[in-house]
């Protein structure tokens, strides 16, 4: 499990977008980045008075989470990028605090999007990265892991080919002298019970957590089988965390299944159930902070179903998700929406207690 700063994001979504009645500082934008060595002016800071009406700042003082990593003049504003990773940047005006993101990159970074892997036996997956080059000309990415009977990877291109189960077993990206890690375990199912999955977010939340995987086919209002699968992370015995994909249909083969979008409106307003009646296939990220932050998904997303193989008491499902998911609490800004991305092998029951009337 690896999370970063995401406690630090849950309160600057509390500072930049709290009731109209309470006075709020907004630091512009919520998530920026630069590069080791880069030194920047302040962000832009916006005070609102108790009407939502804006007045001046006044004198604003900043603080840095990590001067490490980038180091911020208290009275200027100004950063300066001093190590690779991520800050939070306090702005604070007229007695109220107000938070955004800062990511500080290498001058040449590697990132693995998705750095384990959940597959089963015959799946392949394509390891996604990302290269950022501040002069612009990334070299190319190779991959190599040491020989093993549980997967392969093709050099040049990543794609990971499970030959067998086991692991988890490491892999290397390198971009020139730049390496990266990651993990791959091959599951192989035998009874409805011991799914796996891995999931990441990132932007102005930053978390990836191993969880439970679990799917099932089940028959919404109307009498019309549909299909779910949740991948939770579970810490003493309670849910703290939880990617949820619902379709409108039922899953039975392989496939890939567009993904739209769901509001607030639709997944918490007055008579809203989109797991009894989902209005579209949706997807969301959640996690149990006060108040719970959410991830809602925008169009444009996918769930790809790699295998569907029978087990004792059900089936045995591969799959990976990619989609958008926008912060609830930042509903309008550009800025705030979360690329999630994840894989898992999950037990597939079917549901005949007809939960949903």
């Amino acid at each position: 499990m690896h999370r970063l700063l995401l406690s630090l994001a849950v309160v600057a979504a509390c500072s930049n977008s709290g009731p109209a009645a309470t006075p709020r500082v907004l630091v512009n934008p919520i998530l920026d980045s630069l590069f080791v060595g880069d030194t920047v002016p302040a962000r832009s800071v916006t005070y609102l008075d108790t009407r939502g009406d804006t007045q001046p700042a006044g004198p604003v003082r900043w603080t840095s989470s990590d001067s490490n990593v980038a180091r911020v003049d208290s009275v200027s504003g100004q950063i300066v990028g001093r190590g690779a990773g991520a800050v939070v940047l306090s702005a604070r005006a007229n007695s109220v605090t107000g938070i955004g993101l800062l990511v500080v990159s290498r001058v040449l970074d590697l990132s693995l999007l998705l750095d384990t892997i959940y597959l089963m036996p015959g799946d392949t997956f394509t390891v996604p990265v990302a290269v950022h080059d501040k002069d612009g000309s990334p070299p190319p990415v190779w991959f190599q892991t040491s020989l093993n009977g549980v997967f392969t990877i093709d050099s040049a291109s990543g794609r990971i080919t499970a030959t067998g189960f086991g692991g988890p077993l490491a892999f290397t990206a390198h971009a020139d002298s730049v390496t990266r890690s990651g993990a791959v375990e091959v599951v192989q199912l035998t009874d409805t019970i011991g799914g796996k999955g891995f999931f990441a977010v990132l932007g102005t939340v930053i978390a990836r957590d191993r969880s439970g995987a679990r799917a099932v086919n089940y028959r919404r209002q109307g009498d019309t089988v549909t299909f779910r699968v949740s991948l939770p992370v579970v810490r003493g015995g309670i849910a703290v965390e939880n990617v949820l994909i619902t379709l409108r249909d039922s899953v039975n083969a392989p496939g890939t299944f567009p993904l739209d979008s769901i509001s607030r409106n639709e997944l918490v307003g007055a008579g809203a159930d989109p797991v009894c009646r989902p209005p579209r296939p949706w997807a969301l990220w959640s996690i149990q902070t006060n108040p719970v932050l959410r991830g809602l998904s925008r169009p444009g997303g996918r769930l790809v179903i790699t295998q569907v193989t029978p087990i004792a008491h059900g089936k045995a499902i591969s799959g990976r998700f990619v989609f958008t998911g926008q912060r609830d609490d930042l509903y309008d800004d550009p800025l705030a929406a979360l690329p999630i991305r994840g894989t898992f092998v999950a037990p597939l029951i079917a549901d005949a207690t007809r939960p949903c009337r």
